[in-house]
């Protein structure tokens, strides 16, 4: 029995409002698609966060169905939650991938949180805000105890873990059923699998690019997804990698030495077979800014697709790095000004509704606080 693990491929993203970039996104879910068919699983499962927004666009919709497709001929289904970018908060409503139902998706809700495919029984709860943590462990418990009576059993959520993601998390690693032969994780786009309980407990990351925090973890593990092989007695998974179309460079270049490197940048990058995604940090003192970015962007604008320029001085790289020492998220400061964990849990949930335009989320978090309170 084997199977693929895939998440966050964020179809319909357009990175810097690039269409370029948009489709390098639904390009590399093609390739893991074709990648998957060649290795010809038992089933694939999906971690969350499929679209980049609940409402995608028709293109994106359409990307989707072709590829799902293609699995359904070759008796591949796919199991799959929400994540948080796909999640629909409106009371009632249904996320995009109920669409796909007829192409061999099979998602794991609220409702349906479990199924047996083929004796391994895989179970899963779409994405939860801390403030529904609650509600999450719950049906963990329930999941759990469901699938205690089968030899082989997948995990599948859509959550930041407190070992892999301190400052965001929404579950304790502690708080994860060990009983599961194989935890199947989405939400962190770094490639991380470590021993877990019974076996393994796996974040195949996204399959491109999504924000330049990714890069570092890029550059070591590739994107992609993995590969899990569940016939012993401990998962066997292994990474399978794809070559995005594109090539995302970071590089660091002192001032004094510009117009070297930048001769060494041209004749590099005019010879990619597309135009690269290129991150510049600047170090150095004594220069412009505005003449150093105006020869940058003369120099390069034709030959890349996009360039993003930060500027460190000496002094600002060590202030850098201790106000990221210092660093706290978003909802830690909702925490701390606050001083409520559950006025909190509501404040953040609208917080993430609102700047994604989704007042109905939003109202929906509203009168499920307000609901508890009475």
């Amino acid at each position: 029995m084997r199977f693929a693990h895939l998440a966050d491929t964020h179809l319909g993203f357009r990175q810097y409002g690039l269409s370029e970039r948009e489709e390098d996104f639904y390009q590399a879910f093609e390739d893991v698609i074709a990648k998957i068919i060649q290795e010809r699983p038992d089933f694939v499962v999906h971690s969350g966060d499929l679209f980049d927004f609940h409402r995608p666009q028709p293109r994106a919709l359409l990307v989707a169905q072709k590829c799902f497709r293609l699995l359904q001929e070759r008796g591949i289904p796919v199991f799959t939650v929400t994540g948080n970018h796909d999640v629909v908060l409106r009371r009632g409503a249904m996320p995009p991938q109920v669409l796909f139902s007829n192409f061999g998706v099979r998602m794991l809700t609220e409702d349906e949180p479990f199924i047996v495919h083929k004796d391994v029984f895989i179970g899963g709860s779409p994405y939860r805000s801390r403030y529904y943590a609650n509600s999450l462990l719950e049906t963990l418990e329930i999941i759990a105890k469901k699938s205690s009576r089968y030899s082989k059993s997948v995990l599948v959520l859509h959550q930041g873990i407190d070992k892999f993601l301190p400052q965001e998390f929404e579950l304790k690693l502690e708080e994860v059923p060990k009983n599961f032969n194989y935890v199947a994780m989405g939400h962190i786009h770094s490639r991380i699998l470590q021993d877990f309980g019974r076996g393994k407990l796996a974040y195949p990351g996204s399959t491109e690019m999504w924000s330049v925090n990714e890069y570092e973890d890029y550059r070591k593990h590739g994107k992609g997804f993995f590969l899990v092989d569940m016939h012993g007695d401990e998962p066997d998974v292994q990474p399978v990698e794809i070559e995005l179309s594109r090539k995302i460079i970071r590089e660091r270049i002192n001032a004094a030495a510009l117009n070297e490197k930048l001769a060494l940048m041209k004749r590099s990058y005019s010879e990619m077979k597309s135009r690269p995604l290129v991150y510049l940090d600047v170090t150095g003192d004594g220069f412009e800014r505005s003449a150093l970015q105006e020869k940058l962007v003369s120099q390069l604008s034709d030959i890349v697709l996009s360039l993003r320029v930060s500027y460190l001085s000496p002094a600002a790289e060590r202030a850098t790095a201790g106000a990221l020492a210092r660093h706290f998220s978003i909802p830690d400061m909702i925490a701390i000004a606050l001083k409520d964990k559950h006025k909190a849990g509501l404040a953040e949930a609208l917080f993430r509704s609102l700047s994604e335009n989704d007042e109905e989320g939003a109202l929906e978090a509203a009168e499920n606080f307000y609901g508890d309170v009475k």
